[in-house]
């Protein structure tokens, strides 16, 4: 017996000296028929064995066959559900839209805590946001924390940033931001579309940013590249104001800006100085002192 395994297990071997795979498409429809195929080969003293045929499927074998594959496929991940848009009472954010590079808009982002109003319970304060903005097409534009403006604050280009900078194509822009406190514990959401214009028409206006100064020191710190605009629009009369924006007028050539004081009512009451830009396309700038002005909304 043990003879014969071994003679056995010999010839297989000897056999499988030379194993070939052959391909080849077949000319013959789907029809459900047993097809012959011969193979041969020239070399003399070979023992070859392949099969005799194959049997080709029919329309009703492809179709099951195509069935049970989907059947069999894994379920496609779900898509997550997009956040419901909702604007957190937490915090007051800006954002201001510029001419960028190749057709795109510049969004910058800055945010500062929601004032405390006298009464209320509410004792969550925000002390980082962490802000993702998705293209329309899902693409995530920026992604990242960033800490809160304020009066006289300059940029130094530590981490976590002040503000988000990015390019974005004209269209729809998600932002979705989670509000955290000192501990980074998240006390809330915030959730909304922002339309992005398109600055490559003829004449354009940037969205002005507010920078404030309490004294002379926060003021002389705002004259650098680093100041960051705020978000807060209400001011005491002890602040100064500075306010700048880039516009852009045909062939990069400057258009002329004038600027007026509006009263509450949509009046005008003075005329304001503005400082062209050094270069087309720069900042604009107006030097505003609120120490001359009555209280009220302007």
């Amino acid at each position: 017996m043990a003879g014969d395994l071994d003679a056995g297990l010999q010839r297989v071997k000897a056999e499988l000296s030379a194993y070939y795979l052959l391909t080849y498409r077949a000319p013959h429809a789907e029809d459900g028929t047993f097809h012959d195929v011969q193979v041969r080969v020239k070399r003399a003293g070979v023992r070859l064995r392949a099969r005799k045929g194959f049997w080709a499927p029919s329309p009703d074998d492809a179709l099951r066959a195509a069935l049970l594959a989907r059947a069999n496929e894994p379920p496609k991940p779900a898509r997550p559900l997009e956040p419901m848009r909702h604007a957190s009472p937490l915090i007051r954010p800006w954002v201001g839209l510029a001419r960028g590079e190749n057709g795109k808009t510049r969004v910058t982002i800055v945010w500062e805590p929601a004032a405390q109003v006298p009464g209320d319970r509410d004792r969550r304060i925000a002390s980082r946001v962490v802000l993702t903005a998705l293209a329309s097409d899902g693409a995530t534009l920026f992604e990242g924390p960033l800490l809160p403006t304020g009066p006289g604050v300059v940029e130094d280009g530590g981490s976590p940033p002040m503000r988000a900078v990015f390019d974005a194509a004209p269209g729809r822009l998600r932002l979705r931001m989670s509000i955290q406190n000192v501990a980074a514990q998240i006390l809330d959401s915030d959730v909304r579309d922002l339309a992005v214009s398109d600055f490559q028409r003829d004449v354009g206006i940037g969205t002005p940013a507010v920078l404030r100064a309490r004294n002379a020191r926060e003021l002389r710190l705002l004259g650098g590249d680093g100041a960051v605009p705020v978000a807060a629009r209400d001011f005491s009369r002890a602040e100064h104001l500075l306010i700048r924006f880039p516009v852009y007028g045909p062939t990069g050539a400057a258009p002329s800006l004038s600027a007026r004081l509006l009263n509450r009512m949509g009046a005008p009451m003075r005329d304001l100085t503005v400082l062209p830009a050094l270069v087309p396309g720069g900042e604009n700038q107006i030097d505003l002192p609120l120490a001359g002005l009555a209280s009220g909304e302007y």
